[in-house]
């Protein structure tokens, strides 16, 4: 066995991990829903606006713990 087989080997396996870590990435990126322009985000328990953030957006958000404590006891 050479080196340089292992080697294209180890690579060609990185490249293979890589290339499924950023489709399964790209996946999980288009099922988040997207915000249109102008439409504010609102907590779903007391309705307050929500400050703009470039990570979270969509439904199923609460602007305080305490409205999350509420939220959490309406599922049980």
């Amino acid at each position: 066995m050479h080196r340089s087989w292992l080697r294209t080997k180890v690579n060609e396996s990185r490249t293979r991990v890589t290339n499924k870590v950023t489709e399964q990435a790209k996946r999980a990126k288009a099922l988040v829903p997207m915000q249109r322009e102008g439409e504010a985000d609102a907590c779903i328990v007391c309705g307050r606006a929500m400050r703009p953030t470039n990570t979270v957006r969509g439904d199923g958000r609460v602007c305080s713990p305490a409205c999350a404590r509420q939220w959490a006891k309406g599922l049980s």
